[in-house]
């Protein structure tokens, strides 16, 4: 299982420090399969996961949906 870390970030909005987030990082997965004359292994890449955990920010009252959608138009998340 991928380490997963607590973290808190500043609100996009406020710049207050007070969003709390789970980040999974970036990690590379095996997959091994079957092939004629042995077995093969491939890696994938699988890309950072951050979850918002916090409702809403305490300082400026935006809420949850509208902190993510404001990270993803900057491509934090």
């Amino acid at each position: 299982m991928p380490f997963l870390q607590k973290e808190v970030w500043e609100c996009p909005f406020c710049g207050n420090e007070t969003i709390e987030v789970l980040v999974r990082p970036t990690t590379y997965v095996a997959k091994r399969s079957a092939v004629r004359g042995g077995r093969k292994t491939s890696y994938h890449k699988v890309r950072q996961e951050v979850v918002v955990l916090s409702e809403s920010c305490s300082s400026c009252g935006k809420t949850k949906k509208e902190i993510e959608k404001e990270w993803r138009k900057m491509g934090i998340i």
